[in-house]
């Protein structure tokens, strides 16, 4: 699929991976529409790079989320979904010396965050991209952000490894539901990224990281993420799988 002129909906676009995904397409020449909560985030980001729209909402609002795709559509067919928004809660585990996980509200709100989220933004963007005129490179590209944290466990974060987790069998479903329709559904599964939340962390988790660092011995450029965005996109045969980016890093705890 052609990425030149395509409207582009990128949610989690005011940081992180969803910021350098929404720069760089807006710099292959798509028409991208960035949704996010931060306003503020998103003002900087129109002012820093050619934005087609900006759409401040919450990934766990059908009527915001119905609100962007009607945005991205009044501007051309919806050829593109990429869903960076996501979030975790505090590290918790669910049995410590102090006694069980309590709050599970909190593994509730996640769980709406990065699972019900994510199959809402989906659903509404594949009805919208199923109208769209019949290509042989297909009628739309849906790619969600999983987590190497899914696929190996990572110690305190059962919330967000279980709901990044549940994304790799939900896009493999997703695509076979909506290959009659011509639309491919990829996650990606991304290691440490220098990012906001990776700079929140604490250093003693940082420093288990740089010992779990395989080769480049570093975090991930967010620049690097987005161009796997972009192959994937562009690459028509790949669909239903979860592609890990991550110098070779396993969590070992």
């Amino acid at each position: 699929m052609l990425i030149d002129d395509s409207v582009v909906l990128i949610t989690g676009a005011a940081s992180g991976l969803g910021a350098a995904t929404a720069r760089h397409f807006s710099g292959l020449g798509a028409r991208v529409v960035a949704f996010d909560r931060d306003a503020d985030g998103l003002r900087r980001m129109a002012d820093e790079v050619p934005i087609a729209a900006t759409v401040v909402g919450d990934l766990t609002r059908s009527e915001d989320l119905a609100r962007a795709i009607e945005d991205a559509a009044a501007i051309g067919p919806l050829a593109v979904l990429v869903n960076c928004a996501g979030g975790g809660s505090a590290p918790r585990r669910v049995l410590s010396r102090s006694g069980t996980m309590t709050d599970l509200e909190e593994w509730r709100s996640v769980t709406e965050l990065n699972l019900v989220g994510a199959l809402d933004v989906s659903r509404q963007a594949a009805e919208c991209m199923a109208r769209n005129p019949d290509d042989p490179t297909g009628r739309g590209v849906i790619i969600h952000i999983s987590s190497i944290a899914a696929l190996d466990g990572s110690l305190g974060v059962s919330a967000y490894s279980a709901t990044k987790g549940a994304l790799v069998p939900l896009v493999q479903t997703m695509a076979r539901d909506l290959a009659p329709w011509g639309i491919r559904v990829m996650s990606i599964a991304p290691g440490v990224f220098e990012t906001p939340m990776y700079a929140a962390l604490s250093d003693a988790i940082k420093e288990q990281r740089q010992r779990d660092f395989v080769y480049p011995a570093r975090a991930g450029a967010p620049e690097e993420f987005a161009r796997l965005v972009q192959h994937i996109v562009e690459n028509d045969y790949l669909n239903a799988d979860c592609i890990r980016i991550d110098g070779g890093m396993r969590m070992h705890q």
